[in-house]
């Protein structure tokens, strides 16, 4: 699902990343440890094609997106891959439910209501629809954050940093709530993190 091979990147000349070769299968989750300042959300940037790589080669499902032009790349991403921030990306002046719709829509035309419906009961949103984002708490931006990741059944999910302001508790219940909604919807789920206490929820992991 994930291959990288020869991966690079340098800002401006000056700081250089090298990073590790990839090779994810389909269905297989990773995740991708590491403290500050080694290039973690550099990695997530280029894996997502955010960031175009310095040198070597990125696939995701057999595709070569670093071959692929900017509104190739665009169309791409916003079909097959699933971005959780650690700043959520939220369209203010619209519901939660026009929020996911948005994302549902874009680039893959979809109208599943019923996704969409099921989606928000399983993540504890369904009472919430019509709120604006502003009226959500902590806890509902983030499970809004997840479902704007899977909603449009990606074939994989990058999140990046999605434990570090938790407790222990919620620290295991979004994992979980990630990994379960990554089955759900068939897609390779990628974490990357300075968090220590998500690697028992991992048997395949990295570390930068």
């Amino acid at each position: 699902m994930i291959k990288t091979a020869g991966l690079n990147f340098a800002y401006s000349g000056e700081q250089s990343f090298d990073f590790p070769d990839i090779d994810l299968v389909p269905g297989e989750h990773l995740l991708i440890l590491g403290p500050s300042g080694v290039g973690k959300t550099t990695l997530l940037h280029l894996l997502s094609g955010i960031l175009p790589a310095s040198s070597g080669k990125i696939f995701i499902d057999d595709v070569e997106i670093t071959a692929l032009d900017r509104k190739a790349l665009d169309r791409f991403r916003g079909a097959q891959v699933g971005l959780i921030f650690q700043q959520y990306h939220f369209i203010k002046s619209l519901n939660v439910d026009e929020n996911l719709q948005l994302r549902q829509r874009f680039p893959k035309k979809m109208k599943d209501n019923e996704r969409r419906y099921r989606l928000a009961e399983r993540l504890g949103l369904s009472k919430q629809l019509k709120k604006k984002v502003t009226q959500l708490s902590q806890g509902q931006q983030q499970r809004l954050a997840i479902a704007q990741g899977v909603i449009h059944q990606p074939k994989v999910v990058f999140a990046d940093e999605p434990t570090s302001n938790l407790d222990n508790s919620n620290c295991d219940k979004v994992v979980q709530l990630l990994k379960d909604e990554a089955e759900i919807s068939k897609s390779s789920l990628v974490i990357i993190t300075h968090d220590q206490r998500v690697s028992q929820h991992f048997s395949n992991r990295i570390t930068l």
